[in-house]
């Protein structure tokens, strides 16, 4: 794993990785960010909006799951992994309840004050799959409105093709 440190408002994340240069064998992600800056950027609004809507979104979806994730989870170069159908369910399904309580448990924890993010982190790195880069376990750094500092952690973000989406809100 390559360390991996961002902060928000316009600096860069070093530990970047180059990105896979073969044509993209899956669907694009869609929504999303166009940067991890900006997706957290609007990870950190939701939380203060406590829109579960918003920060659902931010998140891949089955399709994108299924189609993108699962089978991309496998080093460069490596033929895509393939799950029998109830084991693509059940991973699915498992992933998706999780980050469900996982984004619940974040909102009820931040939602309400307005923050200002002061460091990022990738406590597990960055890691490269064959179909997107990992930036796995999120440890964000805020001070809230009245000076008081919050580290938040929570799960992991894909960069699919350049767009960013987390794939849970799962912290371990």
């Amino acid at each position: 794993c390559v360390a991996g440190v961002a902060v928000l408002h316009g600096s860069t994340v070093s530990g970047s990785l180059t990105a896979p240069q073969a044509a993209a064998p899956h669907p694009p992600l869609s929504g999303g960010a166009s940067s991890v800056d900006d997706l957290l950027a609007k990870f950190v609004a939701a939380i203060e909006a406590k829109d579960v809507a918003a920060l659902d979104a931010l998140r891949v979806d089955e399709t994108e799951y299924r189609k993108i994730i699962m089978p991309g989870s496998v080093k460069p170069g490596q033929p895509p992994q393939k799950l029998s159908a109830a084991a693509d369910q059940y991973f699915w399904e498992s992933l998706d309840t999780k980050s469900r309580y996982g984004g619940r448990a974040l909102l009820a924890g931040y939602s309400g004050r307005k923050y200002r993010v002061t460091n990022v982190k990738w406590l597990k790195g960055i890691d490269e799959y064959a179909w997107f880069r990992c930036y796995d376990r999120l440890e964000l750094t805020m001070v809230d409105e009245n000076g008081e500092e919050h580290v938040l952690n929570t799960g992991s973000v894909a960069d699919v093709d350049g767009r960013f989406k987390f794939i849970s809100f799962i912290r371990d």
